[in-house]
């Protein structure tokens, strides 16, 4: 009798030993398998790294031959917006040029949100491969198996819309804006046939295609695109990219400008909204240069490679332009454009996010200038 107490009482004893170590594996586990996924080797005694995530947000004024030389030319340029200026790894210069609301006087700097514009379908194409990781998706994946209605969509595949060699176009817009699946449907009902689907060289860079991509999303996920991108952009890997609500109401927020500041653009609800998955969220120029060395280095998803792959003949993939020695991402929003380059490797890069853009005026021939500059890489 004696006996089996005690066996039974050294029974209770472990069942309470394995029953606390899962509640601490339960409680510490996946909070340090969160950390790790997003936290990158910095360089050792280096403030200046990309990997140090604060200077991401800081004001980092020029000093060396390079980052002056980049200074000075933005200023001759009359830049207006925030510029980030990485090279070997380092960031040489963060600084904001002329004003983020010229009403108030405040200046553009490193915390200053800028619509990112077009920029943001990459983002969108990161969530869609997301989703081909997890088996939920593939490349080959059918258009049809969403939207069957849509002018040859048992001939386009998911890859054809991240390439934008679907051949198909949207020349009607919303004038009111439901919900994003509203818009989305909306989309898919007014694309029209432009050219044969997953030919390289019958490319035609069509919104349509990203619009389509983020509906898919939520048919696969059950979830608003705004969910889906809140989830993984900001409470997972904290990049705080702003949608065009909090955007608009931000303490940060640039306004953007015509030809000068007497010319400020005024909120357009329906126009941003309507650009679900392909142009309404807002960013800091750290933190969109911090997306892509996350990306670079495999941290939002395994295989960049694949998804940026780009169809014979073309240069698009995922919101970015490639090219063997360097990557670029465009953006055009009424007082904004954001421009990006990076080198393969993401350690030396050009972040230009300006809150001025008007017709026949662009700073992207700038920031390819001074990346040239810096790279002795030559930049289409």
């Amino acid at each position: 009798m004696q006996r089996k107490q005690s066996r039974n009482i050294k029974r209770r004893k472990w069942v309470l030993v394995i029953f606390l170590l899962s509640l601490l594996l339960g409680t510490f586990w996946p909070l340090k398998l969160k950390e790790s996924s997003v936290k990158l080797k910095p360089i050792k005694n280096d403030n200046f790294s990309v990997n140090n995530v604060a200077m991401l947000s800081t004001n980092v004024v020029p000093k060396g031959a390079l980052a002056k030389d980049a200074d000075n030319q933005l200023k001759q340029a009359h830049y207006i917006g925030t510029a980030l200026i990485v090279h070997n790894n380092k960031i040489i210069l963060q600084k904001g040029y002329g004003y983020a609301d010229a009403k108030t006087k405040r200046v553009n700097d490193a915390k200053t949100l800028f619509q990112i514009a077009s920029v943001q379908k990459g983002l969108t194409a990161t969530l869609v491969m997301k989703e081909i990781e997890a088996g939920k998706l593939s490349f080959d994946t059918k258009l049809s198996q969403f939207y069957p209605n849509v002018a040859n969509s048992d001939r386009i595949t998911i890859s054809d819309l991240i390439t934008m060699t679907s051949g198909l176009s949207q020349h009607i817009q919303p004038v009111t804006f439901e919900s994003e699946a509203d818009n989305i449907d909306f989309s898919a009902d007014h694309a029209v046939v432009i050219g044969e689907p997953g030919v390289g060289y019958g490319w035609s860079y069509q919104a349509v295609n990203y619009r389509l991509l983020a509906g898919i999303l939520m048919k696969v996920t059950h979830k608003t695109y705004t969910e889906l991108f809140e989830q993984m952009f900001d409470r997972h890997y904290h990049l705080n990219a702003v949608q065009y609500d909090m955007f608009k109401t931000s303490a940060n927020r640039a306004i953007g400008y015509d030809d000068s500041y007497d010319k400020p653009y005024s909120d357009d609800n329906v126009a941003y909204h309507r650009e679900t998955g392909t142009g309404n969220v807002a960013m800091t120029t750290g933190n969109l240069y911090r997306y892509y060395y996350l990306m670079i280095n495999k941290k939002l998803i395994d295989s960049p490679a694949q998804l940026w792959r780009t169809k014979l003949g073309e240069s698009y993939a995922a919101g970015m332009y490639h090219f063997p020695k360097y990557m670029t991402a465009h953006g055009i929003l009424p007082g904004y454009e954001p421009t990006v380059i990076l080198s393969k490797n993401g350690q030396n890069a050009v972040v230009l996010l300006s809150n001025q853009y008007y017709k026949s005026h662009s700073f992207q021939p700038l920031a390819k200038k001074i990346f040239t500059q810096m790279t002795a890489i030559p930049v289409k």
